[in-house]
């Protein structure tokens, strides 16, 4: 399966608005979705277009880049946010690239075909280490990470989780 990385659009709403439920029905947005750049929190899905492609987040974010990962007949398979530097929080729990994969989608690859691209757009933003991290539980997230040369540096706990905190260079 050939994955791209492409811009949030408007043509890929109603593929958005399904994603959203799949996520919601899979009961995994307790937490929220990792790269979605707050997707759920959004009622309108155009309002989160328009919001992502500006690339500048609310209070305290860091500016970033969202994409969506598609297949070869632009089929929806995932989200991935990459964000350009590192606050505290990002530092310690979130890191540069956030991602998550639509739960039908899952266990095809996807997740580190997507993160091989986004790895690529680090280097030509000039993101010469980069931290990614996942759920100390999220195994099968540590092994996309690690399949992308992550090298483990340690595991942080926010008081509710454990983070492992990768680094690749």
């Amino acid at each position: 399966m050939r994955i791209k990385i492409v811009k949030p659009q408007i043509k890929y709403l109603n593929q958005l608005e399904e994603l959203k439920n799949d996520f919601i029905f899979s009961g995994e947005s307790v937490d929220g979705v990792q790269g979605s750049a707050d997707l759920l929190d959004f009622k309108n899905t155009i309002d989160w277009i328009d919001f992502v492609n500006k690339g500048v987040g609310k209070n305290n974010w860091v500016s970033f880049r969202q994409f969506l990962a598609v297949d070869e007949t632009d089929s929806l398979l995932g989200l991935i946010n990459l964000r350009l530097s590192l606050n505290d929080y990002l530092l310690n729990y979130g890191g540069h690239i956030g991602y998550a994969v639509s739960p039908k989608h899952r266990n095809k690859g996807v997740a580190s075909k997507m993160l091989f691209q986004v790895l690529q757009i680090c280097k030509k933003e000039k993101i010469d280490q980069v931290l990614i991290t996942c759920l100390d539980t999220n195994l099968a997230s540590e092994k996309v990470i690690i399949k992308n040369g992550g090298v483990l540096e340690d595991v942080r706990s926010n008081g509710k989780h454990n983070y492992k905190r990768f680094w690749i260079k």
